[in-house]
């Protein structure tokens, strides 16, 4: 091999990698993402941004067997669409279209790069997500009623966090490289991209509304979400990179921005998981006088930042830990005291996912009924098997996440921040995008730690993805 950045191995012959391959893995790829959401949002056309976005992810299915590109051009999409938080069946089934796009590239991807595929072997996240399956589909029995149980939402929620994102992780974990490094680092890569689209889409907000202020806006708890994933592992590009102090310096940027988006879980999260990262970041940093430099210039910006923004001092800092208060006029208290009353009455399978209490919560057409916390979230719609079910593929995650390495640490803290925040938000029981976006960081793990059932084992004709020149 001339150059193990160009090449992947199929059958034990070297190839050099695809035009296709190289394009799809350069950072130009995701700006490219992050111009095609970017541009339509300060028009409002976000039906737009979210169709050149599926666009890009079926034209990644087509060129490429890596799996990656698409998945970017996936959580893209997701986010092109955001500000429709309230959208309504009518306006669900006009993006049914989508279909006739990814289907037929789903289709020729399958049948295109059969040869080498290896056949699928169940990793560690398997058998948990196998059992959160199971656990949503009996949830509910016994007291759920049929309409409840059938009604779209309820059905949609239950396949696309259970069974059906079973099947996206095996056909995920099929096709994603087989190079943890570079998957690891197209991951981080991927995340980066779109905290900085969220950065442009508050910028964007900013102007819209008339400069005054920093605006408000609905999805700043998924952007939290989004931020709270991407930190650490931008922290962890960072200390990989010569340009360090860049990574670095946009790792606080985003923990800024959160702050100042008003979400008060996420705040209180990124405030925590942001420090420890950095810390993490400096430890394995080891260049002494560039951990020296970059101390300097954190410590600078530090500064600076808490006499704009504190100028008041003392008082001005009790007002905001004060206006942390979570449950400060938002029902939560309510949303809980209902979950756990549920819990109680409904101890082994719940009250299921497509529970309703309009009397309580009116919710918006693909809604389920949200406690706004994963915990009381598990336990009072699929009861003591839910929480079994969840639990064990916590400990799972745990056991992946819990290596000696940046990379390990950095999947961990992004985690432990994003399981943080869903303590008090809906996040894990989204299915689109962060269901998919969690299997996606711990198979990844898998590949980075070698922790891979089919390592070492022969399946056939070998294919081992090219590396990227991240």
């Amino acid at each position: 091999m001339t150059d193990n950045n160009a090449l992947f191995i199929r059958g034990g012959r070297s190839c050099e990698v695809s035009f296709a391959d190289r394009a799809l893995s350069s950072p130009l790829y995701l700006i490219l993402l992050v111009i095609c959401c970017a541009v339509p949002y300060i028009f409002s056309a976000y039906a737009a941004g979210f169709w050149l976005c599926v666009f890009l992810l079926s034209l990644s299915l087509v060129l490429t067997r890596n799996i990656m590109p698409s998945f970017a051009a996936f959580l893209f999409c997701t986010v092109a669409v955001i500000e429709q938080y309230k959208i309504t069946y009518e306006e669900i089934f006009g993006y049914a279209g989508v279909l006739a796009l990814v289907i037929p590239a789903l289709i020729y991807h399958i049948i295109r790069y059969r040869r080498g595929r290896r056949g699928y072997r169940p990793g560690r996240m398997f058998a948990p997500q196998l059992a959160v399956s199971a656990a949503l589909l009996l949830g509910g029995l016994g007291s759920i009623s049929a309409k409840e149980y059938f009604s779209l939402p309820s059905i949609y929620y239950m396949l696309f966090l259970g069974v059906v994102l079973l099947g996206i992780m095996v056909f995920l974990d099929c096709d994603m490289p087989a190079d943890g490094e570079y998957a690891a680092k197209y991951l981080a890569n991927t995340l980066i991209a779109v905290a900085a689209l969220f950065c442009v889409m508050w910028l964007i907000a900013f102007f819209k509304d008339g400069a005054q202020e920093f605006p408000y806006r609905q999805w700043k708890n998924n952007a939290g979400n989004f931020m709270l994933l991407a930190v650490p592992l931008t922290l962890w590009r960072g200390a990989r990179s010569q340009r360090g102090v860049f990574y670095l310096l946009f790792a606080v940027l985003q923990c800024f921005v959160v702050f100042l988006s008003g979400s008060r879980g996420a705040t209180l999260m990124i405030g925590v998981t942001g420090l420890v990262s950095v810390a993490v970041y400096f430890v394995f940093v080891k260049n002494t006088a560039r951990r020296a430099a970059e101390f300097a210039v954190l410590f600078a910006l530090a500064v600076v930042v808490a006499a704009v923004v504190l100028s008041d001092g003392a008082a001005r800092l009790k007002e905001f830990i004060g206006e942390m208060d979570v449950f400060d006029g938002n029902g939560r208290e309510e949303l809980y005291y209902l979950g756990i009353r549920n819990i109680l009455d409904y101890p082994l399978f719940g009250v299921g996912i497509g529970y309703r209490n309009d009397e309580v919560w009116k919710l918006n057409d693909m809604a389920i009924f949200w406690y706004h916390s994963t915990p009381i979230q598990i336990f009072a719609s699929m009861g003591a098997v839910g929480g079994a079910a969840y639990l064990w593929q916590v400990i799972e995650r745990l056991k992946l996440a819990l290596r000696r390495n940046h990379f390990s640490v950095a999947a961990l803290l992004s985690f432990i921040g994003f399981e943080g925040y869903s303590c008090v938000n809906t996040g894990d029981f989204t299915p689109l995008p962060f269901g998919v976006l969690l299997a996606v960081m711990f198979i990844v793990l898998e590949r980075y730690n070698r922790d891979l059932p089919f390592i070492g084992k022969s399946t056939g004709e070998r294919v081992d993805f090219m590396r990227g020149r991240y």
